[in-house]
């Protein structure tokens, strides 16, 4: 499964710290990165066999803990679907 994380741009923290945290998390592998005009976004494949909730929920509590929650939304491959992280925080 990849989950493609899209943060609005202006982040307080450096997105390079994101990425290494998800690494850190074993669970994910950070495939790609990229800025545009509407912000930045971190690709991300899910490599342990973890379930789809559990990854999200992983993602999620990470980018709260970052304080971007609210500035972030996933793109999710399996299916594909939108989701906006505060959603996942309830």
């Amino acid at each position: 499964m990849f989950i493609e994380i899209n943060f609005t741009s202006g982040l307080p923290v450096d997105r390079d710290d994101i990425e290494d945290a998800l690494q850190e998390l074993d669970a994910f592998e950070v495939v790609g990165a990229g800025v545009g005009e509407l912000g930045t976004n971190l690709d991300v494949e899910v490599v342990l066999p973890i379930s789809r909730d559990e990854a999200l929920k992983l993602v999620a509590e990470l980018l709260h803990r970052f304080g971007v929650a609210t500035m972030a939304c996933l793109q999710v491959s399996d299916p594909r679907t939108r989701i906006e992280v505060v959603d996942l925080l309830g």
